[in-house]
Parts: C-alpha cells; structure tokens; sequence
C-alpha cells in the first residue's frame, strides 16, 4: 500500500503544478479536504461517489483502485487515511485541497502514451570507463555485481567486404555474436589473450591479434570471405515482464504499449518470419515466479497473453530476476537463424545473494553466446545500483539501456539515467526503432 500512497502524492503533487491550491494545508474551514463541485466541504468519512470539480470521476473511481480493499476516509481535519481490512490506517497526506475548478483527471491507459530514452554504452564507452573508474560508489556497484569489464574487445567482422552477422566471436573465455552490422562485443577482467577465434558455419579462423594491457579498449577486423551468414532475416522477439506489486502503477499502461508495440512490430516486418514470446515474472514465494509463454506467431494469442496479467505479489524490493532470466535465455526455444531481442522491462533488481550474483552473469553470458540482445526498459522504482547492472546487462549482450521518464506523467517517478544527452521518444516509437535497427 506504501507505493500506492507515494503514487497518490505524485498525482497530487502535479495537480498542484496546475493550480490546485491549499495542498499541505488544512482548508480554512476545518472541513474535509476535498471539496465537492459547489465548494462546500462533505462531511468526514468515506469518499464514496465524491465529484471532484462537479464534472470528472469520483475520487474513488479516479484513486479509490490503488487501495484494494482498503477505506478510503477523511478525518474533521482534513486528514486522509486508507484503513484495511484489519482497522490499520494509513495517512496520506493532511489538507489535501482541491477547489472546484481543480479536479483530479485519470488518463486511461493507451498506446502512444508513455515515454522514454536510450543510451547505448558500447557506442559510448569511454564515457562508461569514466564513470565507473573515477566515481566511487560506481566502482562498488561494479564490484557488487561482479561485473567483468576491465577490457572490451569490439570485432568487426566482414564477408567479401559486407558486415558478416551470426558469427561466433571467442576470446578469453568468452563468446559472443556478431550483429547486423558485422560487430560483437567481448569483456574480461583478466589479461587480454592475443588468440581470437572467429566460426562462421562450416567456416573458422583464428587471429593471433596484436593485444596489449596499455588499452582497455581493444579492437580487432576479421576477413572471412566466402563465410555466409546463418542469420536470416527472421526474427525472434522476447517480451519479459515484472509483474510484481510495485509494478502497479505503469503496468495496466504497459500492457496497452506492448501489445500495439508486438502488434506494429509484426505486421511492419511483414516479410520478415517472426515469432513473439511474453513471459511474466515475480518472486519466490508469490503465485508464480515465472508465468512463460512459448515463442509463437500467433500474435492475437500473445496480445491476450498479456491482456491478461496484473500486479501482485512482491512485498521486498529485489524480485525473482535471476529466474526470469534462466526462463527467458534456457527455457524458450530461440532460432538458431533469427534475429534474437529480448525486453526486460522491471522495476527492481535480483536479489543480492552471491549464488544469485553469479547465476544472473551466467545466464548473461548465456545470451550473448546465444546472440540474444537483452534490452531493459527500466520502469518506476529503478535506483542507481541497479541501472549499473542494467546497463551491463545490454553492452555484454550487444543491447542497449532503455528507460522509462516522467515526460509522460503516467506512474511514480523516473531515477535520471546517468548518462549523457538524450532523446524523449514515445516507448512504442522507441522500442520499434531498435527492434528494425537489429534487422537492417
């Protein structure tokens, strides 16, 4: 219920904004705080079927749904308090005022609506380096999270002069995919090795490349011509979703959004075989830790999958993440030859526990050597802690950061991303952009 207040001040704070007066004061006539379409003030008690304005939803029909069960009551003071089933009383906030011509207005969920950004780290990453090796709280959330990103190789690889995409990259370990554009990203925390291995169907090469420890940026072109790619133009496109109770507040809007997003995505690709899997996640002990869907191309299917999702569960701030991500990389049955995104929308982390720790940088691992781009759209709640890790998640997978902001008004607030300049877009614009970047 804590969020749900928090979400109530939020509106309020922006009706405010707009000329609602009296907020954080009693009214003058020591009435309710909420005055009905004459101004006069109704009695204390249950806001039941209450104007606000004398021409907009009842308080409780614009409001009353974020509290469940719960009463929503006034004191003489003006007081507001949603009171549960067992009689526990929470304050809202005293002297809420709104007069007659300052009503409360409940914008329905609808596509188009919500808004966002994107920062893309492997385009920047110098920028990165400099984060996190001169700010130290940063170089905590590095070690926190075991990230190992000490050095980054980016291989160019090229076919008869063209970007070869779906060549497996090796180095140090590690494995990793090139994109449409002939590019995969591989990072390590050990000492570069200078043996580079590069396997493209039946064909492979190995470079001995001119590494040195003097850069943490390395960089190495691979000619592989006659090697053709096993990426086709297909598509395999991955929606995994927090469905937990903190979500509350956007995911009846996201819902609308990632429908019409697939919707556009599938019939804007026309030629391009695609196949679209929801999955819905929560955390251990709720009604389901993952609630999966097989990739399909029925998309009026996967519309009614997600039409059908609510918040709930939760109750601690980290959620289920780890088994969101063994689900979505281990348990779906990706094309080898397709175009593989994954959507990570969430509001939380995984938890801190170090056998976690280390099962969510497997799994990550896991997708870049897959070739799924895992790109995380960051909702209300997110702090800084776990924006590192979301960020690592896209640069090791050859993703990009996505993130939710307040530019559309819908939810409680958007941590700023800290990163540099970037575009307010429209969340559908946005996601459809970077899912036809991939398929160029």
């Amino acid at each position: 219920m804590r969020k749900h207040l928090i979400t109530l001040l939020t509106i309020i704070s922006a009706l405010a904004m707009t000329g609602c007066s009296a907020i954080g004061n009693a009214p003058a006539d020591g009435g309710s705080a909420i005055k009905n379409g004459t101004g006069s003030a109704p009695s204390a008690g249950k806001f039941e079927g209450t104007d606000i304005g004398g021409k907009k939803e009842s308080f409780l029909d614009v409001i009353g749904g974020m509290f469940g069960d719960d009463t929503l009551t006034a004191d003489a003071d003006g007081a507001l308090f949603a009171t549960d089933a067992e009689g526990t009383a929470d304050g809202i906030n005293a002297g809420i005022c709104f007069e007659p011509e300052d009503y409360v207005t409940k914008i329905p969920p609808q596509s188009g609506l919500l808004t966002g950004g994107e920062w893309n780290d492997n385009s920047h990453w110098a920028d990165w380096n400099a984060l996190y090796g001169s700010h130290e709280v940063w170089t905590r959330y590095k070690d926190d999270w075991r990230i190992a990103d000490d050095y980054r190789l980016t291989v160019t690889v090229k076919a008869d002069g063209k970007p070869l995409a779906g060549a497996a990259v090796n180095w140090n370990g590690n494995t990793a995919v090139t994109d449409n554009k002939g590019k995969a990203y591989l990072f390590s925390d050990e000492t570069p090795t200078s043996e580079v291995t590069v396997t493209c169907g039946d064909k492979k090469t190995e470079h001995i490349a001119e590494l040195t420890t003097d850069t943490h940026d390395l960089s190495l072109s691979v000619e592989m011509d006659g090697a053709v790619s096993p990426t086709a133009k297909k598509l395999d496109l991955m929606i995994m979703c927090d469905t937990t109770g903190s979500m509350g507040d956007e995911l009846e809007y996201l819902k609308v959004e990632l429908e019409d997003i697939v919707k556009s995505i599938k019939s804007g690709n026309a030629n391009i075989p695609t196949r679209v899997s929801v999955n819905f996640y929560r955390d251990t002990e709720d009604e389901y830790e993952v609630r999966q869907f097989p990739f399909s191309e029925n998309i009026n299917e996967v519309a009614e999958a997600i039409r059908e999702q609510s918040a709930g569960g939760g109750g601690d701030f980290p959620e289920a993440v780890h088994t969101a991500l063994d689900s979505a990389v281990n348990k779906h049955n990706w094309n080898a030859e397709s175009v593989k995104i994954m959507f990570l929308v969430l509001d939380a982390p995984p938890h801190d526990d170090a056998q976690i720790i280390d099962s969510v940088n497997k799994y990550i691992a896991q997708a870049a050597e897959k070739g799924i781009r895992i790109v995380p759209v960051a909702s209300s709640g997110i702090d800084k802690s776990t924006e590192y890790l979301l960020r690592a998640m896209a640069f090791t997978t050859g993703g990009t950061y996505t993130f939710l902001t307040d530019d559309s008004g819908v939810g409680g607030s958007h941590i700023e991303p800290t990163v540099g300049a970037y575009n307010v877009e429209k969340l559908k614009d946005m996601m459809i952009r970077i899912v036809n970047g991939y398929l160029e």
